[in-house]
């Protein structure tokens, strides 16, 4: 009998060898006509315009970070919320772990607001 490790190994030599033999038969059986036109950027039908270097605003990051957090709150409270008349038998340790929870993430959402990164200019 095999243990846990024996297995993990041979399922991943199982994989490799399942993902170079396809790479292999699709060498040996696939035509191969390159042009010039296969190693051009493209990108929905239209050449491309700019560099791909531009460079972007940090307001996008920021307001992409926030929404991440906020998110996340979103979903690790959500359980709560939906056995909230349970939260007796869960017991008052829950109930402040997540309004510190909370108020951490206020906390940040304050930080936010004072050094302005959710206004638009």
């Amino acid at each position: 009998m095999m243990s846990g490790f024996e297995t993990i190994v041979m399922y991943l030599g199982m994989s490799l060898l399942a993902i170079f033999a396809m790479l292999g038969i699709s060498a040996l059986l696939g035509p191969f006509r390159p042009k010039p036109n296969k190693a051009t950027t493209y990108e929905c039908g239209v050449p491309l315009l700019d560099p791909s270097t531009k460079r972007y605003d940090i307001k996008y990051y920021l307001v992409a970070v926030l929404f991440l957090v906020f998110d996340l709150e979103t979903v690790l409270i959500y359980p709560i919320a939906v056995k909230y008349r349970d939260l007796a038998q869960l017991g008052w340790g829950v109930f402040f772990e997540v309004f510190i929870f909370v108020a951490v993430l206020l906390a940040g959402l304050l930080y936010a607001i004072k050094k302005r990164a959710i206004e638009w200019e």
